[in-house]
């Protein structure tokens, strides 16, 4: 048995002002030549390790081939350099392993290129032209991705990740590398996979898996994988940042019946419509969680979620709206907040530590978001690396390039080159700035910061501010995505199953 192991990986987001071109991806993230790919990811809890190790497992017996592995923090859609390289060094690798049985791939789903509305779909083709239709190709993705019906009929199985927070990075990769070896199988059983459109999209910042109804449509699929009657599921809430000219939202679900596979897609897609009033952001001014950060009785600190200029959703991470407004103010509670800006970051460490120096900081790159001017003092430098403490992310080495720590009366503003880790305590512990000391803190996150600060938020308000990941997806800039689905047409639905991907038999 000959399985070759791959990656490419990003969340694109279009209407953010950048384009995702090679440097980027080599600064935020990686570009791994075939030969760097298993020492770099066995053991590091990332889909393509649980792939490795599922396969190790299952099936000893198997060869191993390693592809590229090309992945980036969510940015700007990528430049179609990226992808074409990331193609040219996979299409080197499959042909010169003609006997291969199956390939397995960890995509993100929502990746856009400056030629490709759907990478992950094109990338597919440009796979099966060189390796035909027998063999197995299986995918791992974030519960985000967007899965046309191109991209799940040239895969044999896709998985998403089934937790939001995600911390099921490896599980995900078992997963598909699970499916696939029951495709290669000496029972060769039937496998179908279910592909159901769901004509919706909402706010990212709006549901999650730990409650509510999309925690409880989870579960819904997770009992009917118990239960025996399906094999594999996935709910896809798409990245509401992509403009494309038909979106929507999806359900897949993998089982060995067809009629159980075309059942439990059609059911889970109708729950997840019938929950679609809910899956709403309740949006504050900033003014307003300023004022409740202020109260004595708000429970400390107040966790205030600019989730419009999240990195993690492709945003620059360098507006300045919560802190132009607490500079403002008369009386600001004790706050802490995080920007990328090298400009400011080179001033600093200009300055060295304890001068007192006017700065001009945010709007580097988005011209849209508030920046800030004022004299600030610079409590500390650093080389802007740490260890987060998330689970699924412990381990791993963050870096935002230089930072430094400016202080402007109250608040502290965490400043670094470049915006990483968002959603985790230690982009600021790490840099001398606890979390559980100020009355309000700033995260530039849409959901995943709940899994590091849920612990110790005392209160946690949304706010509406500008930005490429505004939560208020009615009012997104598109130019192309059709007003044709919820939330801008609430209209009744119901779904219809396509069986995609290659039946066995």
């Amino acid at each position: 048995m000959h399985i070759l192991l791959t990656e490419f990986r990003q969340e694109s987001n279009s209407l953010s002002p950048f384009t995702s071109d090679l440097p980027f991806w080599r600064q935020n993230g990686w570009v791994l030549g075939p030969d760097q790919v298993r020492a770099f990811h066995e053991g590091s809890g990332s889909a393509l390790a649980g792939m490795i190790s599922e396969v190790e497992t299952r099936a000893p017996q198997a060869r191993l081939t390693f592809g590229p592995a090309f992945y980036a923090q969510s940015g700007g859609t990528a430049a179609q350099e990226v992808m074409d390289e990331y193609t040219h060094g996979l299409l080197e690798v499959l042909r010169a392993a003609p006997d291969l049985d199956a390939i397995l791939i960890s995509f993100h789903g929502a990746l856009q290129t400056t030629a490709h509305d759907d990478a992950e779909a094109e990338v597919l083709r440009r796979v099966r032209e060189v390796v035909g239709e027998d063999v197995v190709i299986a995918a791992s993705t974030d519960l985000h991705g967007y899965v046309s019906r191109a991209f799940a009929a040239r895969a044999d199985v896709i998985c998403g990740y089934q937790t939001y927070p995600h911390v099921d990075f490896e599980e995900t990769g078992r997963r598909a590398a699970r499916l696939a070896l029951r495709l290669l199988g000496d029972d060769r059983r039937r496998t179908v996979m279910a592909w159901t459109p769901v004509p919706m999209i909402v706010s990212a910042s709006a549901y999650n898996t730990l409650e509510g109804d999309f925690a409880r449509l989870i579960e819904q699929g997770r009992r009917l994988v118990a239960e025996g009657r399906i094999l594999d599921f996935t709910v896809y809430q798409m990245q509401p940042w992509l403009d494309v000219p038909e979106p929507h939202s999806t359900v897949l679900v993998v089982a060995t019946d067809e009629a159980e596979a075309r059942g439990a897609a059609e059911g889970l897609a109708a729950a997840l419509y019938a929950a679609r009033h809910g899956f709403s952001s309740a949006l504050s001014s900033v003014d307003e969680a300023i004022d409740v950060a202020l109260r004595p009785d708000s429970a400390k600190p107040v966790i205030v979620v600019d989730s419009a200029d999240s990195n993690n959703a492709g945003a620059a991470g360098d507006s300045m709206a919560v802190a132009s407004r607490l500079l403002a103010r008369n009386t600001a509670p004790r706050s802490a907040t995080v920007v990328s800006d090298p400009v400011a970051v080179a001033l600093a460490h200009e300055a060295g530590v304890g001068a007192t120096v006017p700065f001009r900081i945010g709007g580097r790159v988005d011209p849209n978001v508030p920046s800030v001017a004022a004299s600030g003092y610079v409590r500390s430098l650093h080389d802007g690396r740490f260890r987060p403490e998330v689970a699924g992310h412990t381990g791993d080495l963050v870096d935002v390039g230089r930072a430094a720590v400016v202080r402007f009366g109250e608040l502290d503003v965490m400043v670094c080159e470049h915006l990483a880790g968002n959603g985790d305590p230690q982009l600021y512990r790490a840099f001398g700035i606890e979390p559980t000391m100020y009355d309000l803190v700033v995260v530039k996150a849409n959901t995943s910061f709940r899994a590091g600060y849920r612990g110790i938020a005392g209160t946690i308000v949304a706010v509406d501010t500008p930005g490429a990941a505004s939560a208020n997806v009615a009012e997104l800039p598109f130019t192309r995505l059709p007003r044709t689905i919820f939330p801008w047409v609430d209209r009744d639905f119901t779904p219809r199953a396509e069986v995609c991907g290659r039946a066995d038999g």
